[in-house]
């Protein structure tokens, strides 16, 4: 599905952004970067929860130029010089490519390299040696001979979020050629294929990163993974690790999904030690961003509270002497930009350039002019580059004859919702989390006693029904929002029903009047068709009636 929205006109003086100003030091500073906010929707999750952190530059159309320019002169006048960028790639079916293609189109290019992490955590069986090749193709036509792509040693590099799903399918399609293969062969067929083919392109072959997933050290895993092609790992958050990691707990919400960014320091320290020195597959060092997933989770989210720049600042600290100490050149932030996620530093209401510049003070060399000018869109009189508003339909049916509706997929549910032939179709990618969403012009429930819905859902192959599966329904209203200040309570309205997964239609019927929050005006809503992973979603028609 593809958004009708349009971003406003940024230019609004002949002047265009000044040009960037680097500055470095003796540690090379990566950013993690996410692509993720495509449309206004997927800001507006943000806008409606964390709404004081809202990035300098508005919210922003990812992939417009001049909005890359500014990420890019920041990022490199506060040490970043490059960018590890989510990339999705599904049996040939991309998404969340914005980026990328407005970086290409961006004056500011040259001063920033950017690599592929391959965020190919999809369903059982789409890889393959035939997509494989295709993929590695699409790589080397497209990126890895630009000047912009970083390198180490001269080879491209690449991330890989899930290597154990490259492993997985390789070894299944051995089996089916009547072949088999240990775990760890099928993810080393899988990389010396592209390496080879990139080193037939007149490239040096692959600098292979692997994603670590976890809290605990598997050293056979590692063993396995550095035999398999990979060079390195690293870490795309620090979650849960900080609070089991930490031996002081203190805190208002301390539990190990609610606690103080004050254990982040004294985990990742730990952390470090036990990874980054590792024989067998060093990790790079990171600095962790903090996590505060309620844009998309709401009532099951993870949330470190109490961040501030100068801990932020503390820990820049303690992995500079980290680093000194081991002989490290390379380090990750990890991630820039994942607003979602609550797991930032670019420059925001919040806290303005103080994140950056804490990075900046303590990872570069001060120029003797001075650290260049921290200046804003808004000083030089360019901008907005904000989405319009999301629209809220007034609407209590829907059926999908001509588009989506106002309906937008849950990142944590959903990979891409489309419509085919009058119905909604979209993929779940998580099972216990809403798949898809609607913010409406509000109406009273009184008037309505249930909520319709004519369905099929078809099962993937790896992911076989218990029958226990449910359809669930969420709603809000400005008496119960879907999102609430108070983060250990719920107090929007829900309700689930059973579901069947076979591949058939089928029309449910959801009571409502018996609910015990159903009243008042309902201003949003998100539906859960199934609990199950990996399960195809075709919806006909919904309504509430």
């Amino acid at each position: 599905m593809k958004s009708s929205l349009k971003p406003n006109a940024p230019n609004k003086t002949d002047s265009y952004i000044p040009e960037p100003k680097p500055v470095t030091g003796p540690i090379e500073v990566s950013a993690l970067y996410y692509p993720g906010t495509e449309w206004m929707p997927e800001w507006d999750m943000v806008e409606q929860t964390l709404p004081h952190v809202k990035p300098l530059l508005g919210w922003y159309d990812e992939g417009n130029p001049e909005v890359i320019d500014w990420q890019i002169k920041w990022a490199v006048e506060h040490g970043i010089s490059s960018f590890c960028v989510d990339w999705y790639w599904n049996k040939g079916v991309q998404r969340l490519d914005h980026w990328v293609k407005g970086f290409y189109k961006a004056r500011f290019r040259n001063y920033l390299k950017w690599y592929i992490m391959w965020a190919n955590h999809n369903q059982p069986g789409v890889h393959s040696t035939e997509d494989q090749t295709e993929l590695t193709k699409f790589w080397i036509d497209n990126y890895f001979k630009t000047p912009e792509y970083y390198t180490i040693d001269g080879k491209p590099v690449v991330v890989i979020f899930q290597s154990d799903n490259l492993d997985r399918d390789f070894i299944a399609e051995a089996a089916r050629n009547g072949e088999t293969l240990q775990p760890g062969e099928g993810l080393k067929r899988a990389l010396e294929l592209s390496d080879k083919m990139v080193r037939e392109a007149g490239l040096p072959g692959i600098y292979y990163v692997n994603i670590f997933h976890g809290m605990k050290i598997d050293q056979e895993r590692h063993k396995r993974l550095a035999k398999a092609g990979f060079k390195g790992q690293m870490n795309y958050s620090f979650t849960s690790a900080a609070y089991y990691l930490a031996e002081d707990k203190r805190g208002r919400y301390d539990r190990p999904h609610c606690f103080s960014y004050d254990l982040v320091r004294p985990g990742i320290k730990k952390w470090w030690e036990l990874t980054a020195t590792d024989p067998d597959l060093p990790s790079w060092p990171h600095l962790p961003t903090g996590w505060n997933d309620q844009p998309r989770s709401f009532e099951k989210s993870l949330i470190i509270h109490s961040r501030t720049p100068d801990t932020f600042r503390q820990i820049c600290q303690d992995c500079k002497e980290f680093c000194e100490a081991n002989g490290i050149k390379r380090i990750i932030i990890a991630p820039l930009n994942e607003w979602q996620e609550g797991s930032y530093i670019e420059p925001n209401l919040e806290y303005g350039f103080k994140m950056y510049d804490a990075l900046r003070d303590v990872f570069c060399d001060k120029p003797a002019e001075g650290w260049p000018e921290n200046i804003t869109p808004e000083d030089i009189g360019r901008g907005p580059y904000d989405y319009p508003k999301m629209e809220h339909l007034d609407k209590t049916s829907w059926d999908f004859t001509h588009d989506s509706q106002g309906w937008y997929r849950n990142p944590y549910g959903t990979g891409y919702t489309k419509t085919i032939d009058g119905r909604l179709n979209f993929f779940r990618t998580m099972p216990d989390r809403p798949a898809i969403r609607t913010r409406i012009k509000p109406f009273d429930a009184a008037k309505f006693k249930s909520f319709k819905i004519r369905m099929r859902i078809t099962p993937n192959e790896a992911r076989q029904p218990t029958g226990n599966e449910k359809i669930t329904l969420f709603w809000g209203t400005d008496q119960h929002p879907i999102f609430t200040q108070n983060l250990l309570s719920t107090r929007h309205g829900i309700t689930s029903i059973p579901v069947k997964i076979d591949g058939k239609w089928h029309e449910y019927t959801i009571p409502l009047d018996t609910c015990e929050n159903w009243f008042g005006d309902i201003n949003e809503v998100w539906l859960d068709p199934a609990n199950l992973n990996f399960a195809w979603v075709d919806i006909k028609w919904m309504k509430f009636e």
